[in-house]
């Protein structure tokens, strides 16, 4: 390698003495490929070895061969600027931004692979999104660190909704899932809750109204029948909402039938009394 070094050295030192006694032309061919393209002049725009001014950034090494340019070592590779590294390691793992990559790519920072307004970002910070557009239609998924969230999106209005498996489609703000669910704890949150039940201005069903009602729709009032419930489901949050509301009326209803037990039972006992 040391020798490889040594020999680009000196023949890059060799260019410069000729750009300082020779002409530009022998510098391009003399010195680079050959006596055989020196005069011939739709050669020199495909071969060029020279150095250039970039607004903004100085001189820069220009470099243009037709045809490609190879380069083979059996050592490590590193393409290093003020701002970042190329680094390809002796197993051929390549680094961006390292010089330690673990993985056959191994970028440290934010990078964005896209074609054709398809595209795939991570900024480096742990949000990653997805994006694609085939056949007329668009879809995203965006992953944030922060707070753990997974967004998913197909079609920019949830025209489609995304599917995960076969059962689960998820649209806009709704989910739904044809198949069965199994969970530790659920949580529905929803608000008011039946308490307004136990209000002092609360008008209470009288219980003949109830029997009423249950003769003749064969379900309690307030509570959908067992064809609607088979026909457009059930809310969870509100269906428990209004069990208990129903729990918290019957709990009304005991009470009030305890006090006239309790009246009856007095009755009962007087009337013993009495009759001894």
């Amino acid at each position: 390698m040391k020798k490889i070094l040594l020999t680009s050295m000196l023949a890059l030192s060799a260019i410069s003495v000729n750009a300082q006694i020779g002409t530009y032309d022998d510098i391009f061919f003399t010195n680079l490929i050959g006596r055989q393209f020196k005069d011939v002049p739709t050669e020199h725009q495909n071969y060029r070895i020279s150095n250039k001014l970039i607004p903004n950034k100085g001189w820069v090494l220009d470099a243009y061969w037709w045809g490609g340019i190879q380069f083979e070592t059996q050592n490590s590779v590193k393409l290093k600027s003020r701002y970042g590294t190329v680094y390809v390691s002796e197993t051929g793992n390549t680094g961006v931004n390292t010089e330690d990559p673990q993985h056959t790519l191994d970028v440290h920072g934010d990078f964005r692979v896209t074609s054709n307004n398809n595209y795939f970002f991570y900024n480096g910070a742990g949000d990653l999104k997805l994006s694609y557009q085939t056949r007329g239609t668009g879809g995203r998924a965006i992953v944030h660190d922060t707070g753990n969230t997974l967004s998913l999106n197909y079609d920019n209005d949830f025209t489609g909704g995304t599917r995960i498996g076969n059962t689960f489609l998820v649209k806009g703000d709704n989910a739904s899932l044809q198949g069965k669910l199994e969970a530790k704890e659920i949580k529905v949150t929803l608000t008011p809750t039946a308490d307004f039940v136990f209000a002092e201005d609360y008008d209470l069903p009288k219980l003949e109204d109830v029997e009423k009602h249950i003769k003749e729709k064969k379900h309690l009032p307030e509570i959908a029948s067992a064809k609607q419930m088979e026909k457009e489901g059930v809310n969870v949050g509100e269906f428990q909402i209004k069990l208990l509301q129903k729990i918290e009326e019957l709990t009304l209803y005991t009470i009030e039938q305890n006090k006239l037990i309790k009246e009856q039972q007095k009755r009962i006992e007087k009337l013993e009394n009495k009759n001894r």
